[in-house]
């Protein structure tokens, strides 16, 4: 089968990392789940903690992606560059999506009745998204990092080039 021209190919890492993820996420459900009650209390601290990050993820993926930080170079280049940092800032979206999830997994568990059949249910749903959203948090610094240090090599290059 003939490959795409500018497709890449499959990062079998992230795949390993995601089921990962979804493992570890999934046997600590199943040992601690039960263990989430719906108190406004636990549920506004978990909400507060994941809201500040959806923000500052957000803060982030728009200052990495401003079109302003694209350098004087050709426009293929410039396109190219601009091709890959969006692609890399979208990985760090579905981050986003599953705080997004989450604060609305938060806000329906909170009207769960206890006695409801129901509750079981949302209450390891909920602590299921709130550990996979923190484990998916804890790459976060290291991916943003990345993208701004070859964002700073590329410059440094170009300086080097006039």
């Amino acid at each position: 089968m003939t490959k795409r021209p500018g497709a890449r190919e499959t990062d079998w890492g992230r795949v390993r990392g995601t089921a990962a993820a979804v493992i570890v996420s999934s046997a600590a459900t199943a040992f601690f789940g039960s263990g989430l009650s719906n108190e406004p209390d636990v549920l506004s601290f978990i909400a507060t903690i994941f809201s500040i990050l959806a923000g500052v993820l957000i803060a982030v993926i728009s200052i990495l992606g401003d079109p302003s930080m694209l350098l004087d170079q050709s426009w293929r280049h410039s396109y190219l560059s601009a091709t890959e940092t969006q692609r890399k800032i979208h990985r760090q979206t579905d981050i986003f999506i599953v705080y997004v999830v989450l604060l609305i997994s938060l806000f329906a568990f909170m009207l769960v009745d206890p006695t409801s059949r129901l509750y079981p249910y949302m209450q390891h749903a909920t602590f299921f998204l709130t550990v996979l959203a923190f484990i998916a948090s804890l790459t976060l610094p290291f991916s943003l990092r990345a993208i701004q240090k070859t964002r700073l090599d590329k410059a440094i290059d170009q300086i080097r080039g006039k």
